[in-house]
């Protein structure tokens, strides 16, 4: 056997070429399509999570406070998911 110094093929597609396609397609999910793609909408699941580290910790807090945790987590999720795609985007150069 041969040594490969390369190990790319003609016509093979670089990673980062794929996926500036697949973002100028708008055909890569955003964290929040993708969490909600998941079974369970996104706020949802940030309020089972929230529920299960409650119980864990024995925290005695209201539903309204449980809400209001879920609430501001999930905001900061959409708000994060936006700009990684922002990100994406720029680095992809589209």
């Amino acid at each position: 056997m041969s040594k490969l110094d390369n190990y790319e093929c003609e016509g093979q597609m670089e990673l980062t070429d794929y996926l500036s396609s697949q973002i100028v397609k708008r055909d890569v999910m955003d964290l929040t399509s993708w969490i909600n793609s998941q079974g369970k909408a996104q706020y949802g699941q940030i309020g089972d999570v929230v529920n299960d580290i409650c119980e864990r910790m024995q925290a005695n807090l209201s539903k309204e406070q449980k809400d209001r945790i879920t609430n501001a987590v999930s905001i900061y999720v959409l708000e994060m998911s936006m700009g990684y795609m922002d990100y994406l985007r720029r680095q992809s150069k589209i």
